[in-house]
């Protein structure tokens, strides 16, 4: 998996009256011009051939007039751009695509624009945002994201070097949910932080405690560590379980945060029982829709297994970001044979382990014959 550059904050925010009429049609302007985009492409498919660099160029040409401001239809532009580049990793037809219901838009970083010049953190607790009409006129409004106590020192980290001209941040205005008056609107202001700033400020641990090795096996409902030392042998087992979280229905926002509990419980258990290292499985994923999703009647198993594989490559993901808060290094290694083999069945005989635990010593195994 490639390394990781940004880490991503969601913060939520309330507007009411004036402002949230203009969040929304700002949000519906960018979609207006999404649908328009689409169209062109499923009307000339080599568009989604085309390089980032120049589909943007011809997405200014299209969207302008929708959307007159170049940063908005530049970021709408390059989410298309990468789902269209997915979509043919994937091997699924342009033609079938559809826009999902969502309401956004996100401007990239400026760090000369201290920061990010649509979508500005004017200090640790105010935003100032570019926002338009619905008849295209443009004004400045002023929000105020709720900062969760973990995140408020990362935030003045982040807001007082680009303050400084140091650093920029993309930033993202998603429409969560509004009145049917247009009287308030609820949202997430999604900011893009820089990984190293991340590790700066939000280190735990600066070193492991010892030289042994985790082996986290990842799935749905719960998450399962085996730390084993040298030699091959067990010396901690810990389950963090979450079944909750797969019924119907869910906050998915209230779920990430119990998944993001559970891994730090995870990485604690890990760094206190002396791993220096944490193997997860590489998922093999090339790429996956966030905001399209192609119709077919005759996927739903095909899709619903692509769905879970992309939830456990993104807790993965978390796990690979986090682990370096508690001084651990990631390995990855194959998941080939970690669930079902002959390996994997005479480890729960041996050990007495159900097959969620044997798959996370088989993990914690296949790194340390790799090291």
């Amino acid at each position: 998996m490639r390394a990781v550059e940004y880490v991503t904050l969601r913060l939520p925010f309330h507007v009411v009256g004036e402002g949230a009429k203009l969040v929304y049609w700002t949000a519906w302007l960018s979609r207006l011009c999404a649908h328009r985009l689409l169209e062109h492409v499923k009307r000339a498919p080599l568009l989604a051939d085309l390089s980032q660099y120049s589909f943007i160029e011809v997405s200014r040409r299209l969207c302008y007039d929708v959307l007159p401001n170049r940063r908005y239809v530049d970021g709408i532009s390059t989410l298309i751009h990468a789902s269209l580049q997915s979509a043919k990793a994937l091997k699924v037809n342009v033609a079938e695509l559809e826009l999902r219901r969502w309401l956004l838009f996100q401007s990239e970083a400026e760090p000369r624009a201290k920061g990010n010049l649509n979508i500005h953190f004017t200090n640790r607790d105010e935003v100032s945002v570019l926002v338009f009409d619905r008849d295209k006129s443009s004004r400045r409004i002023t929000i105020e994201p709720v900062l969760t106590k973990g995140y408020a020192k990362l935030v003045e980290a982040l807001v007082d070097r680009a303050l400084r001209k140091e650093m920029g941040y993309p930033a993202r205005i998603c429409v969560t949910n509004y009145g049917e008056s247009l009287e308030h609107l609820y949202g997430e202001l999604q900011v893009m932080v820089k990984y190293d700033l991340y590790l700066e400020v939000m280190r735990r641990h600066d070193k492991p405690l010892g030289d042994n090795i985790a082996g986290v096996d990842v799935n749905v409902d719960r998450l399962n560590l085996v730390v084993i030392d040298r030699g091959g042998e067990m010396v901690w087992k810990y389950t963090a379980k979450f079944p909750h979280l797969t019924a119907r229905g869910y906050p998915r926002k209230r779920a990430w945060s119990v998944i993001g509990e559970a891994i730090h419980s995870v990485l604690r258990n890990a760094h206190s029982h002396g791993a220096s290292v944490v193997a997860v499985e590489n998922p093999e994923v090339v790429g996956y829709l966030r905001y399209y999703w192609a119709k077919s009647g005759d996927r739903k198993s095909e899709s619903y297994n692509y769905r879970v594989s992309i939830f456990r490559g993104s807790i993965i993901e978390r796990i690979a970001w986090k682990a370096p808060l508690y001084g651990i290094r990631v390995k990855y290694v194959n998941p080939r044979g970690t669930t079902r083999s002959r390996e994997h069945v005479e480890v729960m005989r041996r050990y007495g382990l159900d097959k969620h635990t044997a798959s996370a010593y088989l993990i914690a195994l296949r790194a340390r014959r790799g090291l």
